[in-house]
């Protein structure tokens, strides 16, 4: 998108809804290269396979339970070595757990465990 520059004569052609909503959305596409150097930084470390991840809580606390869940992960699923992420299941009757999920090696082999 190009945008030509403006000048005082524009500025005042304009209506107030118009100036209104430069005024406001000017300031956010300063922030857009801020977010995306964020973004790239977080996304550094070991990035964990979402549907994976949720499959083996799914089907570990059906193993362990005898209860069906859905796991729901954030996507994306990164970190270093040692740290932890928060998911979460939910079962049939709508009762939502969080789930921690530590990553245990640069592979992406984690561990979880519901929050009791």
């Amino acid at each position: 998108m190009i945008l030509r520059n403006f000048s005082h004569n524009d500025w005042t052609k304009m209506n107030n809804k118009s100036k209104i909503a430069l005024k406001i959305l000017a300031p956010l596409f300063l922030l857009v290269p801020l977010v995306s150097c964020s973004a790239v930084a977080e996304l550094s470390g070991v990035t964990l396979d979402v549907a994976l991840v949720e499959e083996n809580i799914e089907e570990g606390v059906l193993d362990q339970s005898g209860v069906y869940v859905v796991a729901t992960c954030p996507d994306p699923l990164v970190g270093e070595v040692g740290d932890t992420r928060t998911c979460t299941i939910e079962d049939e009757y709508g009762d939502v757990e969080f789930v921690d999920v530590t990553i245990q090696n640069s592979e992406g082999d984690i561990v979880w465990q519901v929050r009791g």
